[in-house]
């Protein structure tokens, strides 16, 4: 650790607990406060771990503290402890109703679960209120812009404006898209960053007017939520139209005998891109015809959306934050077990 290093880190946790309650401020939209028991079992290299540490000990907030995720571990803290407030990544809450099935526990303590980091399966939010008695509240977040946004309240990737954060959705032009169409979203306000730490005195990246350029695309509904739609670089774009994955893997993981699923774009000389679906077979799926699958996406999506290759892997990729590894699915692409052909009457069948 360097000299010229140490008095910005200083300054960093001076700000966060002496000048100003922003970031504490911020989780008492997320409904955390001295009322609550938290369980805390992000890890501390993430921004969710971090900051919910830093926001309960200046809220006063009492939290059990786990040095890594472990289900069975967590499940039984909410019921030794009375835990109330959980939040987590969705594959951990995925793991979690997947042990409270197995074993029950008393968690009728709990009153709030928030799951961010990454879009929540919509089969995840529609099973955990019958083995948790709550909602799981989807919600969106960024390390450089924390507590912009709430969490929503209808079922989705859905989020609300806080007060005092500014939001608008642009295109490429960064000239704002009409209410309905789908922008990159960009926030300014009190909780986003002042840039870069790059050596002493110096900070890198600040946002332009105070504008923060997220890189997700998001489109705003009547009520002003916001919905997120992709990632601005994994946004597909085949023949000139772009493909949302996470639209795609939604549809997927509709289908009862789909467990998981993650689609990428392949790069192609006459379109740009095509797009490519991998599936995990759900718990207890001994054997799938992907006909099924494929024409189960069809009746739901527009043709040129649905996967041109569809393959069954033993288990999707995910990094160590539970995000889809979507270059690793790229180097996975072998020849196609289904391949659609797109038309007027789309036509599935074995190569």
């Amino acid at each position: 650790m360097s000299s010229g290093w140490l008095p910005k880190h200083r300054q960093l946790f001076f700000q966060i607990f002496q000048e100003g309650p922003k970031a504490a401020e911020s989780f008492e939209h997320f409904g955390l406060d001295s009322n609550q028991i938290a369980t805390l079992f992000c890890p501390m290299v993430h921004g969710s771990g971090l900051f919910t540490m830093l926001a309960c000990i200046r809220l006063g907030v009492p939290f059990v503290l786990f040095e890594r995720f472990d289900p069975d571990a967590v499940l039984d803290a909410i019921e030794r402890h009375r835990c109330t407030w959980v939040i987590g990544l969705p594959f951990m809450f995925a793991a979690l109703l997947h042990h409270q099935r197995a074993r029950a526990r008393n968690v009728d303590s709990l009153r709030t679960c928030l799951s961010g980091g990454d879009v929540c399966p919509p089969q995840l939010q529609e099973q955990f209120p019958s083995f948790f008695g709550i909602p799981l509240r989807s919600f969106w977040v960024s390390t450089e812009a924390c507590g912009s946004l709430t969490y929503g309240l209808q079922p989705g990737p859905v989020s609300r404006i806080v007060t005092g954060a500014q939001v608008r959705l642009v295109d490429d032009n960064d000239v704002p898209v009409p209410r309905g169409g789908v922008g990159e979203l960009v926030v300014r306000g009190p909780h986003v960053t002042l840039g870069y730490w790059a050596g002493p005195g110096l900070i890198a990246d600040a946002p332009e007017e105070g504008w923060f350029h997220t890189g997700d695309l998001m489109r705003q509904d009547e009520k002003r939520d916001l919905w997120f739609v992709a990632r601005k670089k994994q946004l597909i774009i085949r023949g000139g139209s772009n493909i949302s994955p996470v639209e795609i893997e939604r549809v997927l993981m509709a289908h009862p005998a789909v467990g998981d699923a993650a689609v990428v774009g392949v790069a192609d000389p006459d379109l740009g891109q095509r797009v490519a679906g991998f599936v995990q077979l759900a718990d207890g799926a001994q054997s799938v015809d992907l006909n099924e699958i494929l024409a189960f996406a069809t009746e739901r999506l527009a043709d040129y959306k649905v996967p041109e290759t569809l393959e069954i892997v033993d288990k999707i990729p995910r990094n160590t934050l539970g995000k889809i590894d979507r270059q690793l699915l790229l180097t996975m692409i072998s020849e196609p077990c289904i391949r659609i052909t797109s038309g007027d009457n789309p036509c599935v069948s074995l190569p």
